[in-house]
């Protein structure tokens, strides 16, 4: 039977519908204000509504809403090089799209034309997208199955290797294979960080056998896991990384880094989106780096990430956390939807769950506050109780 409303009936709704935000709160229809601790799901990087977010598209919108990739415009011009400046210093080009899922398909196309070779390695536990490709190549068997019809495979050219077990991935990723992707922080399977050692072990294997290594931080990434992207925090040089999520504070944006090699394979027709890279996008882009740099959120983040970590490990039940900055990832006895469903019926908070149906997630805006996370704290202290 199909919902009320008129989108399909495919997600899993709060009870109470949102009417509008400021930095980490949402406000309900009723009036009734939450504070957001899984930030929009990664999106509201800077807060929601953020007034010099809102001022960059007004100004932008009353220039120029939209013209295609056709026409250089400067705004994207400027926001491309304003990205690559945060970014690794040996990622030199972007291509622009509109989603997380976009940018890794983009990606896992460059790899695979690069190499000339079919196989894809990615990691238990990984998501990237929700395309046929990224489907077929996730390191989640339920996400796998949709891109399968009775049982085929779309694209049976992937392996799969276990978070962080080097041996493996010496095993698995040889001369046969275009890329290994991954989350160097694992988000829906719970905020687990891939090992700085593993990270390493992968880089050096697809350099002996001439495969990419693609780094997925389109939900750790843009200043939420400890720098502006965790490759910069941890000293891996992926040939690939993409980001998407909170990247334009809100407004829809994929992009896929890549460096001077793959760079190299850029022709006319080889890659295109008709609203990536739009001037939207490109000025919320702009204005959500500048806010990130001038008030320090990356800084900021990873100082009261380390704080929240350690007082929530000091949470009578709470048996592990586990992330990096502000994806974190909460383990407890308990089922993480009892949790969740009594933070925000009690607490007025909203936080997220995972694969692992133990793991409560949050990914609150890096605008968060000392005081806003001491009374998540606290509210968490209280439905443990």
């Amino acid at each position: 039977m199909l919902s009320a409303l008129p989108q399909l009936p495919v997600y899993e709704q709060y009870p109470m519908p949102l009417a509008s935000g400021r930095g980490c709160t949402v406000v309900d229809e009723d009036g009734v204000e939450y504070l957001d601790m899984y930030g929009g799901h990664a999106v509201a990087l800077i807060g929601h509504s953020h007034p010099e977010l809102v001022r960059a598209l007004s100004r932008q919108a009353e220039r120029l809403m939209f013209y295609s990739n056709a026409a250089d415009l400067a705004v994207r011009r400027k926001f491309c090089q304003r990205l690559l400046a945060a970014g690794p210093d040996h990622l030199r080009a972007v291509f622009l799209s509109n989603s997380g899922a976009e940018a890794n398909e983009n990606a896992l196309l460059l790899a695979r034309r690069l190499t000339n070779r079919k196989t894809i390695v990615s990691v238990e536990g990984g998501f990237h997208g929700r395309t046929l490709l990224t489907l077929s190549i996730s390191g989640i068997e339920k996400y796998r199955r949709l891109a399968e019809v009775n049982g085929e495979a779309l694209f049976p050219h992937r392996r799969t290797i276990p978070l962080n077990d080097v041996e493996a991935a010496r095993q698995a990723i040889d001369s046969s294979c275009a890329a290994v992707i991954l989350e160097p922080v694992q988000g829906i399977a719970g905020a687990r960080p891939a090992a700085p050692e593993f990270l390493a072990a992968l880089k050096k294997r697809v350099d002996e056998v001439g495969a990419l290594l693609i780094l997925d931080e389109v939900q750790c990434g843009s200043g939420r896991c400890d720098a502006f992207t965790v490759a910069q925090a941890t000293g891996v040089r992926p040939h690939i990384l993409t980001l998407a999520k909170g990247l334009a504070g809100g407004f829809p944006i994929g992009a896929t880094l890549v460096d001077e090699r793959v760079a190299s394979l850029a022709e006319p027709g080889l890659l295109g989106s008709t609203f990536g890279g739009g001037p939207l996008a490109c000025a919320a882009g702009l204005a959500t780096l500048a806010v990130l740099e001038r008030d320090g959120l990356i800084e900021h983040a990873r100082r009261l990430g380390e704080t929240l970590r350690r007082e929530l490990s000091d949470v009578p039940g709470v048996e592990a956390v586990s992330g990096r900055g502000f994806l974190i990832g909460i383990r407890s006895a308990r089922r993480a939807k009892e949790i969740t469903a009594r933070l925000l019926a009690e607490q007025r908070i909203i936080a997220g769950g995972s694969l692992d149906p133990q793991v409560v997630r949050i990914m609150p805006p890096l605008t968060l506050s000392e005081k806003e996370a001491a009374h998540f704290v606290a509210a968490l202290r209280v439905i443990f109780t």
